[in-house]
């Protein structure tokens, strides 16, 4: 493997969103985005190829009057395709040959502002890094807003989107937070259970305590300690009392 295709592969490994982005914003300047992703075998014109083995090379006339061969979903021409075939070791026209050909051709039109680190800097396609590209892709402005060619071009705000789209594409879904297990204090149980139930419970016991006479009287218990409130009164009695008649058992 070339040194050259090991520092691009290094360099789209560490920078996943970026190099996400490079693909969207590329292939969406040169109009082969296909179900939100770049299409790998789209033809100039629009028309789609099944081999992957290599480039199809084969010319296209447009209704608009021009004529290429330009394939795959960064449009490349036969000639450019053969020359970064040759610097990568690269064996197809694979998405992942096509991949690692568009960034071989990026870092060299970039390379007289920084290189592929100009775009790891700013984060995004600034309007002088697409101009640095407008050589290499007629869809891309230059620093006037027109194309190095004379063809459509996209606008460079336009191509930021396509960037930006491609950057969130490549983001990991938001991991859930893990639920917090709720914790009841002993005054929120007395209120879980409810007033009006402890109430009732309280308002038998007399009635036991007519049938067991062991049963003690309300106050009679040391509450001291306690929290204050029907609830804790309630609880604190009614747990006395199943004491003692277990006792009793």
């Amino acid at each position: 493997m070339s040194t050259r295709r090991q520092q691009l592969e290094a360099w789209a490994k560490a920078n996943p969103g970026l190099y996400s982005g490079l693909q969207q914003a590329i292939a969406g300047a040169e109009g082969t985005i296909l179900g939100g992703r770049p299409g790998y075998n789209v033809m100039f014109g629009g028309g789609r190829f099944k081999d992957f083995s290599r480039h199809p090379d084969k010319v296209i006339s447009s209704p608009g009057g021009y004529s290429s061969a330009a394939a795959g979903a960064y449009q490349f021409l036969p000639g450019t395709f053969a020359g970064a075939q040759k610097r990568l070791g690269l064996k197809d026209f694979s998405p992942e040959s096509q991949n690692l050909a568009m960034l071989d051709l990026v870092k060299s039109r970039l390379d007289p502002i920084g290189g592929l680190a100009a775009i790891t800097k700013a984060g995004t396609l600034t309007p002088q890094i697409q101009a640095a590209l407008a050589p290499e892709w007629a869809s891309f402005p230059t620093e006037s807003g027109k194309s190095y060619y004379g063809q459509p071009v996209k606008k460079a705000e336009q191509i930021e989107k396509f960037f930006e789209q491609g950057m969130r594409s490549s983001a990991p879904p938001p991991t859930p937070s893990p639920a917090k297990p709720t914790v009841s204090s002993p005054r929120q149980t007395g209120n879980m259970l409810g007033s009006d139930f402890l109430r009732s419970i309280m308002s038998i016991i007399p009635q036991l305590q007519r049938k067991r006479s062991f049963l003690p009287e309300a106050e009679q218990i040391d509450y001291s300690g306690l929290g204050t409130g029907t609830d804790t009164f309630a609880s604190s009695y009614l747990k006395n009392v199943a004491q003692q008649l277990m006792e009793e058992v």
